[in-house]
């Protein structure tokens, strides 16, 4: 199998975890390790998250959701996905000039597989180590009151065998609390960047644009709150999505979510549990797949510092 074979065995495992039932245009998008999400608690939900984005990981969802962070916000996630496929992120956020910074690292680590030469062969000749990775800065901040707008930059890169491919892209996004007490809308533009290339094929970042609202309801009788959010997502190689999510956080101790990601191919519902001790907070998340390809389990550990 040659080297371009190889790439595209390794593409179609990412799209059938992230592209539709249908595809609008097979081919147009690439980095697709884009598309997979950030942090257990936002996966527990059914990644109904850009009007919840409210930490660490709002570098991911909604750039806008900076600006709620204060102090010092430090989220490590890892996940268990397709195969022997491993997702590490890194988001950290600090509260400062007049909002809040942000940094983070993406990276996906495919395990080693096997390279074939270009004539017809039954032995290996050798192994290679696929991966991908995206550094990202952002920034958030309220321009009013109820109102807040935050942008990010990202470099991209991904590498197969001997080739690989380096582009960049930016994110914008906005939220806003509304006149409803506990309402807030929200929306976002993903991986907005110019045309790259792999080997001889071109592509664009997976562009999507997320609208989203969040309704979160705050009682004593519930002994805590509870989130309702949902999202339509509309990417640029295939139709819309919708996200359903909810979350109940109980004394601020423990919360339980639920979610359901809706014209999925492999995907659908989508169950999460988070601990809270202090300025630390555990969260799981299981994201079943369907056609025996392998769940998929997202871990994440915040920390929290907040200022003064």
């Amino acid at each position: 199998m040659s080297r371009r074979i190889a790439a595209l065995a390794v593409s179609i495992l990412i799209c059938a975890a992230s592209t539709g039932a249908r595809a609008g245009d097979p081919g147009s998008s690439g980095f697709l390790f884009l598309r997979l999400g950030n942090g257990a608690r936002a996966s527990g939900m059914g990644e109904a998250f850009t009007a919840v984005a409210d930490d660490a990981t709002s570098m991911y969802w909604n750039p806008a959701g900076l600006a709620s962070i204060d102090g010092v916000e430090l989220n490590l996630s890892h996940s268990e996905w397709l195969v022997d496929i491993r997702f590490e992120q890194i988001s950290v956020v600090n509260e400062m000039l007049g909002g809040a910074v942000g940094l983070s690292f993406t990276g996906l680590f495919y395990g080693d597989l096997d390279r074939y030469g270009s004539y017809p062969s039954l032995v290996p000749d050798g192994t290679f180590s696929p991966y991908d990775f995206a550094f990202s800065a952002g920034y958030g901040t309220d321009i009013l009151p109820n109102l807040a707008v935050g942008a990010a930059a990202k470099l991209i890169y991904e590498k197969i065998d001997f080739e690989s491919a380096t582009s960049w892209a930016v994110d914008l996004g906005v939220s806003h609390r509304s006149m409803i007490e506990g309402l807030t809308l929200a929306a976002s533009i993903l991986n907005l960047g110019p045309q790259a290339a792999f080997v001889e094929e071109k592509f664009y970042p997976p562009l999507q644009l997320r609208a989203g609202a969040a309704y979160r309801y705050d009682e004593p009788w519930v002994r805590g709150s509870i989130i309702a959010a949902t999202d339509v997502v509309f990417p640029n190689d295939g139709d819309a999505k919708i996200h359903l999510g909810a979350e109940y956080n109980y004394e601020r101790y423990i919360s339980v979510r639920a979610g359901y990601k809706s014209n999925y191919y492999v995907q659908g519902p989508t169950l999460g549990i988070g601990v809270n001790y202090r300025n630390l907070r555990f969260d799981y998340a299981f994201m079943p797949i369907e056609f025996d390809l392998g769940d998929s389990h997202r871990l994440s550990f915040t920390i929290r510092s907040p200022g003064p």
